[in-house]
């Protein structure tokens, strides 16, 4: 099942009232509505957690563009990527490894971006691990494989020549909190994260330190882009708006929506050099955009 969200002016009230999801499939969802835009999240996050991190900014955004927008995931990259593909997406929030075949190869206008931010490699305080090279013969937490942070370290690790299942035993979790409380039980020795104010909050929440044993070079996280043929007036509105959010009380209301010290950033094609090359060198990692 593919998951469907349908907001429409009115629909800010149901929203707030908690009673918004809709859920879609087969030919209702595959429909297309030229009076509504559909805006599409890749799946980073569960179905449910994509509705509650972005629905109140889909409402702002059928208001601002003054129709009705519909909000849609797909059950994993290949399904949102096949969705893309179709057509499927009016907008969209992709991940950066689609900035190549998307901007670069597919003429998608790119409105905004999150900060570029490194990823790490977290151990407890205690840890005797110290270096990256202390990872051989350990067990390494990690999200998805085709996650942004799970990719980047990967190709890190090789080009330091530790291998997964050779050196290090690799184990994937579906998100870095459930790789943390297996770092809590001893259950794996290390974990990679994106890190930033969620590792805060674990710590805080747990009562625990942690202490990072390898940080990569910043990279430029997920963007937001609109089809080729989206009309200039509405894609500059829409630019507008998302990189002003954080000018106002009701922006930053909806930025805390989507999760601590969430903000979006002016699109620069030389800030998305850093990714280009990591695609290169990632294939037996990624799940490349086909």
């Amino acid at each position: 099942m593919i998951p469907h969200f349908t907001l429409s002016r009115a629909g800010l009230l149901l929203l707030l009232g908690g009673s918004w999801l809709l859920l879609a499939s087969g030919p209702q969802a595959a429909g297309r509505d030229e009076s509504t835009y559909r805006f599409g999240v890749y799946p980073y996050l569960s179905p449910t957690r994509i509705e509650q991190a972005y629905a109140p900014l889909a409402a702002a955004f059928a208001e601002r563009l003054g129709r009705p927008l519909r909000l849609g995931t797909a059950k994993d990259l290949d399904a949102f990527y096949a969705r893309l593909r179709r057509g499927d997406f009016d907008i969209a929030l992709v991940p950066p490894f689609a900035v190549v075949p998307l901007v670069d190869q597919r003429g998608y206008v790119p409105l905004a971006r999150r900060p570029s931010t490194p990823a790490r490699i977290v151990v407890l305080i205690n840890s005797p691990l110290r270096h990256p090279g202390d990872l051989r013969g350990h067990t390494l937490g990690l999200p998805p494989a085709s996650s942004l942070v799970s990719v980047i370290i990967r190709v890190d690790l090789d080009e330091r020549g530790l291998w997964a299942g050779r050196d290090f035993q690799p184990r994937h979790f579906p998100s870095t909190p459930a790789c943390l409380h297996n770092l809590l039980v001893n259950r794996v020795d290390a974990c990679a994260t994106g890190g930033g104010a969620g590792l805060r909050s674990f710590e805080r929440k747990m009562g625990v330190k942690l202490r990072t044993l390898y940080q990569t070079r910043p990279f430029p996280h997920m963007l937001f882009v609109v089809r080729p043929d989206f009309p200039a007036v509405e894609a500059n509105e829409l630019k507008r708006f998302i990189l002003t959010l954080e000018d106002s009380a009701a922006g930053r209301e909806l930025l805390r929506y989507i999760g601590p010290d969430s903000r979006f950033v002016s699109y620069r094609a030389e800030d998305y050099d850093a990714i280009r090359r990591y695609r290169e060198t990632s294939h037996r990692h990624a799940q490349a955009f086909p």
